[in-house]
């Protein structure tokens, strides 16, 4: 830290009332001292005090000019609640970046700048009457200066210098005054920050409680897969949900499969809260864009929305980010450059936030092949080799249920219970390979809703060795354990005796 000055001690207090009395501005005058490092001001000078909501405009100029910037507030109205729990609406002052309004940005962060200091008090006079000569010592040579516009008042403007070795505080003048104060690091700390600071990481807010709005489809373009993702929106699930973990959207590519809900939610809504690590260039030229890797994207990711929308994602490439903790030590992640059409900036997203650079059609996937509610189904129809149970169906509950069996009345507590082993079955692999299973099913069933909505087809075939290939709808979509297919056939053959059906292979 640069050398210490001599201080003097300030003994008389000058009020100069600047603007109609909004601003208070106390100057000391000094008294001879002996030589010493910073002496304490057991009266503390209060530099100036008003209303934050008062400064209209906050202008921040940095010796680097490519960081200085100016934010200007605006009045808005929120929607809050008052100590009652009544909704009520409120006005707040927001404060915005003049030349970066188009992006995303932190307006909780961006206030601290016009709240933080709005009253400032000095802890300590460190020197008055400084020469230009002896401002270098205090950094204030090539101060941070700070313009705040008060309403009905004239402007504040100061200057922010170095640290003082206690970090905890800073040097700073009251410009057009040359004394040196030390003032809370902590009070002064917003304006310290680079101008990148006051952008958002977060893109795009999170889908609202009452936005009927949903999402269409979903296509994820990967530049290491030879196939895509595509996912689309099926109202059905929608319309006749039987609660578990199927979502309301369905895979079409690179095979026909349900989702699992949980799972897919990061891939098939992952546009609402999109939020990225850091921010890294913001309006990129075509230069930047090439070096992060835009002009051959690593993934594109498109979404199209029920309001006529299409948002697109794009995933450049990986560059390496260091962080180092309190202790010294450094950790280094891969990253990703990460830009949202419309969003004229390139952001860093940590492998966390994001689930399409290593995604596979297991992670996404639901192991259900059967998802009909019981009640629901009107024909379900069992074929193993010879042996054919073909059951029929009509009610909506268990008291209500009429059911036949090849034509005669049957038991639907028993029906119940052999399909409660087929809604079991095990999709262990998922099959994204063409295949063409040859010979005759080892066991198939034919299942059609009451409502007559959906109606679908199950053929197991033998795969060779442990493993049995599952056909939904004539499309081989997955592999399973041979013997839960064997175990399928016994329970088929014990149907029409008193045997307790087999539920596990």
């Amino acid at each position: 830290m640069k050398k210490q000055t001599k201080g003097l001690l300030a003994s008389v207090a000058v009020l100069v009332i600047l603007g109609g009395g909004l601003v208070a501005l106390k100057l000391t005058e000094p008294e001879q001292t002996e030589e010493s490092s910073i002496t304490e001001n057991t009266d503390a000078v209060t530099l100036w005090s008003v209303e934050s909501d008062s400064i209209k405009q906050v202008t921040v100029e940095n010796p680097n000019a490519d960081q200085s910037y100016v934010v200007t507030r605006k009045m808005e109205t929120v929607d809050t609640t008052d100590i009652d729990g009544n909704a009520v609406q409120q006005e707040v002052a927001n404060y915005f970046l003049t030349d970066m309004d188009d992006l995303p940005m932190n307006t909780t962060e961006i206030r601290l700048l016009a709240t933080r200091a709005a009253s400032l008090t000095s802890e300590q006079v460190v020197l008055e009457n400084a020469s230009e000569d002896q401002l270098a010592a205090y950094g204030l040579d090539k101060p941070i200066t700070v313009t705040f516009q008060v309403d009905d008042a004239e402007d504040i403007v100061f200057e922010i210098g170095d640290a003082t070795p206690d970090a905890d505080y800073t040097y700073l003048m009251v410009q057009g005054d040359q004394t040196v104060y030390t003032v809370s690091t902590y009070s002064i700390e917003p304006f310290l920050k680079e101008k990148i600071a006051y952008l958002s990481t977060t893109l795009t807010e999170e889908q609202a409680d009452d936005d009927e709005t949903y999402v269409e489809s979903v296509r994820i373009d990967r530049a290491d897969l030879e196939y895509d993702f595509y996912f689309t929106y099926d109202s059905f699930y929608v319309e006749n949900s039987s609660g578990g973990s199927s979502a309301v959207h369905v895979m079409e590519e690179p095979i026909n499969c349900l989702l699992n809900a949980e799972k897919s939610a990061s891939a098939t809504h992952g546009i609402y809260g999109l939020t990225a690590s850091e921010v890294k260039i913001p309006y990129p030229t075509e230069a930047q864009m090439t070096e992060c890797g835009f002009d051959a994207p690593f993934a594109i990711v498109t979404t199209k929305t029920s309001d006529g929308k299409t948002i697109v994602f794009r995933l450049g490439s990986t560059y390496e980010s260091e962080s180092t903790d309190e202790e010294g030590n450094v950790t280094k992640e891969t990253r990703w450059y990460g830009y949202l059409d419309g969003v004229n900036c390139i952001y860093g997203f940590a492998a966390d936030n994001i689930i399409y650079e290593d995604m596979k059609p297991e992670d996404v996937t639901s192991k259900i092949i059967v998802d009909t509610y019981v009640w629901d189904i009107g024909r379900l129809t069992y074929t193993a080799g010879d042996l054919k149970l073909d059951f029929e169906g009509k009610g909506t509950s268990s008291d209500d249920y009429v059911l036949t069996l090849n034509g005669e009345e049957a038991d639907p507590e028993r029906f119940r219970l052999l399909y409660t082993y087929l809604l079991k079955t095990g999709a262990e692999d998922l099959v994204l390979e063409e295949v063409t299973p040859t010979g005759d099913p080892m066991a198939s069933i034919h299942l059609e809703r009451q409502d007559g909505k959906r109606t679908t087809d199950v053929a197991f075939y033998d795969a060779g060795g442990l493993k049995a290939y599952i056909a939904v709808n004539g499309e081989v979509r997955f592999r399973c354990r041979k013997a839960y297919v064997e175990t399928l056939i016994q329970n088929l053959q014990i149907y029409n005796t008193d045997e307790d059906f087999t539920m596990n292979w």
